[in-house]
């Protein structure tokens, strides 16, 4: 049975779209039109990380997996959505200690975590807010993760953290350790999701007792890829 009420997690993509500094921009035009030539063809430009995506490790580590040598069944599955909007301030860390106080305000806590293969949950969805920025120039200011936070996360069997912002590191190109989450995380096999929008709606569903959530993150299949843009949805479903 599919579920009754999908959440759409990705936010749309037009010339708007907040992009990544020094990433391709999105463009889309028309090269076909139903007057002229009887149907509707259009061009589309982007990068690999433009809008809701996922990042492999090739992304950061050169003999890294691509995106077509991870199996789908990593993008989908079981998430946890911790509640970090009380700790996102502008260009603001947040680190473990915060991280691991808010796991345990949220049902499932962090004993629910940890790899598929014991039963337990191995995807960790951060909602921080600041996707209500997206599109403005405040959306490049966001909060962001202290290099704990990634060690914990792997440490205890999560293998995808998806977040609400850019990225989980600071958006600050040229900071020494810009990219502290990124290479924890990918360098241990960890698959990182970001610009998830609507995560606020996935909790409605998280605190309904006998309910769980559950997340479709499957970029497109782009052979060779270091990411891909994501058509990212959730669901609530009854717990067996």
């Amino acid at each position: 049975m599919p579920p009754k009420s999908l959440i759409d997690l990705s936010h749309p993509l037009t010339p708007q779209s907040t992009i990544y500094p020094g990433d391709p921009p999105f463009a889309m035009h028309s090269v076909c039109n139903i007057p002229t030539d009887g149907y509707t063809v259009h061009a589309v430009s982007l990068g690999t990380h433009t809008g809701t995506h996922v990042d492999a490790p090739f992304h950061f580590f050169a003999h890294g997996q691509k995106l077509h040598e991870l199996s789908l069944s990593r993008f989908v599955g079981r998430a946890l959505v911790v509640d970090v909007r009380h700790l996102a301030r502008v260009r603001g860390c947040i680190q473990w200690g915060d991280v691991r106080e808010s796991l345990d305000r949220t049902r499932g806590t962090i004993a629910s975590l940890g790899p598929r293969s014991e039963g337990k949950i191995d995807i960790v969805l951060f909602w921080t807010g600041w996707d209500g920025w997206w599109s403005e120039r405040k959306y490049f200011d966001h909060p962001y993760f202290g290099r704990d936070v990634a060690e914990e996360l792997v440490e205890i069997g999560v293998r995808l953290v998806g977040v609400d912002t850019l990225s989980p590191d600071e958006t600050v190109l040229e900071k020494e350790d810009a990219f502290v989450m990124h290479e924890v995380l990918l360098g241990r096999g960890c698959l990182i999701c970001e610009n998830l929008t609507n995560l606020g709606e996935l909790v409605g569903g998280d605190s309904k007792g006998g309910e769980e959530v559950w997340v479709s993150l499957v970029p497109l299949s782009l052979h060779g890829a270091d990411g891909a843009p994501v058509r990212a949805y959730g669901w609530a479903e009854k717990i067996r």
